[in-house]
């Protein structure tokens, strides 16, 4: 289920998304990029986080950064999740770190926000209904950014954009438009939203072709999707999934998803 934030704080909190499973077995999870970092809360199971190197439990209340890479996660007791996803600088504002200091990281609460983050996650895993904890969010979020000044009109000008051409527009392009040299745009996208200008309209693209192929009919063929997002080359398409989401595009349409991003593999 996805909730929007309250119109005051859009411009930091794109939406809250509820994700739950009441499977009791192990399942096995795939999270990877929609360009956005997050804020989590576990009502009940935290997942397990695997790579080559270690295994590790999520704690209850987690911030996380940018995605450079798709992650694997194992459940094994019910998913009850409340996931807060920023705008992708959002994370920025919040805490006065660099983007791409935080990539493919996550911190606990209590760690990155000292006090405040423990009262916070108090709040939220003890408080009864989804509104209620997401007014206790609003209200510590609009605290954090009193005073605070979200990134300048270049960012800013530059995301809108490249949503509005669906991640279909070059980085040359952006800087037809906008007043600023190339390094200086890099510089920026990887101090306020942590991937550089090229990576992230890749990510949007991604996310908007997704998003078109999961309202098509199943007899809809992937090419025509393609297609129409942007994508001409089959090939390169399937090379960019499989590197990224680390599955096939008909793989992906066949998945059972709980959310865009997040997937049972």
């Amino acid at each position: 289920m996805q909730i929007p934030p309250s119109p005051h704080l859009s411009h930091i909190i794109k939406h809250y998304l509820i994700l739950e499973n009441n499977c009791t077995k192990q399942v096995n999870y795939r999270l990877f990029s929609d360009g956005n970092p997050g804020m989590v809360f576990y009502f009940k199971t935290p997942l397990i986080q695997q790579t080559a190197a270690q295994i590790s439990i999520h704690p209850n209340s987690f911030v996380y950064g940018q995605l450079t890479q798709y992650k694997d996660l194992l459940s094994t007791g019910e998913l009850n999740i409340l996931v807060v996803v920023f705008q992708s600088y959002g994370l920025y504002a919040l805490s006065g770190i660099a983007a791409v200091d935080l990539n493919d990281g996550l911190i606990k609460l209590n760690e990155l926000f000292k006090r405040e983050g423990s009262d916070l996650e108090d709040q939220v895993l003890n408080e009864t209904g989804i509104r209620n904890k997401i007014e206790h969010i609003e209200s510590f979020v609009s605290k954090k950014l009193a005073g605070v000044q979200c990134p300048d009109k270049i960012i800013t000008g530059a995301l809108k954009l490249i949503d509005s051409h669906k991640g279909n527009i070059s980085v040359s392009q952006l800087l037809n438009i906008l007043p600023i040299t190339e390094k200086q745009l890099e510089r920026r996208f990887n101090h306020y939203i942590g991937i550089s200008p090229k990576r992230f309209t890749a990510i949007m693209k991604l996310q908007y072709f997704l998003k078109n192929l999961q309202r098509q009919s199943s007899d809809t063929k992937i090419a025509d999707v393609a297609y129409e997002n942007g994508y001409y080359d089959q090939a390169h398409l399937n090379n960019y999934f499989k590197k990224n989401i680390g599955i096939t595009p008909s793989a992906y349409k066949a998945n059972n998803l709980l959310a865009i991003n997040f997937m049972q593999v």
